[in-house]
């Protein structure tokens, strides 16, 4: 019962949360960060390899995993986040990740499953010129949403084909 009410005020934040990006997308993109799941960890190297097809410096690419508490992944290197990690608010109590949602990024990718509040929560959160995200669910927090369900392949091939168009209409 204490983690409905604890999530109750992330979630009426998200409903009523429209799309926060700025609208000032532009090419060629200098910062990009990924968000996803535990449940979609294996998308984990697919999600890593548009480092080099955005020709992304490592400063400019971040991962972060939303993950249950006792969940390890040794091979992720990252930030992490787990449910304790927002307080009874409802708001981000870890300051790395408040820190984080902070900074300015040219695109947010989330690649996680569908009724993930906080993961949603960071997705309306962060600061993104761009957001992307495979879940139907969450058109009122993302730009553009690419219904490919789990296959992160079609979720990549269609986030690159996309940001070629954005390329191109702004070469015009």
């Amino acid at each position: 019962m204490i983690k409905g009410i604890k999530l109750s005020l992330p979630k009426r934040r998200i409903y009523n949360s429209r799309n926060s990006s700025s609208g000032n997308f532009k090419t060629p993109i200098t910062s990009a960060v990924v968000l996803l799941d535990s449940t979609n960890i294996n998308a984990l190297q697919v999600l890593g390899k548009l480092k080099q097809e955005l020709k992304l410096k490592d400063s400019g690419f971040k991962m972060i995993l939303f993950k249950r508490k006792e969940e390890n992944f040794p091979d992720f290197n990252g930030l992490t986040f787990v449910d304790e990690d927002l307080n009874f608010l409802g708001n981000f109590n870890k300051a790395e990740l408040l820190d984080f949602t902070k900074n300015h990024i040219d695109l947010l990718i989330t690649f996680a499953e569908g009724n993930n509040v906080l993961i949603n929560l960071l997705t309306a959160t962060f600061n993104a010129d761009l957001k992307v995200g495979n879940d139907p669910k969450c058109e009122n927090i993302l730009d553009v949403v690419i219904r490919s369900g789990k296959e992160v392949e079609v979720f990549t091939s269609e986030l690159i084909k996309l940001l070629k168009q954005f390329k191109n209409n702004s070469n015009e």
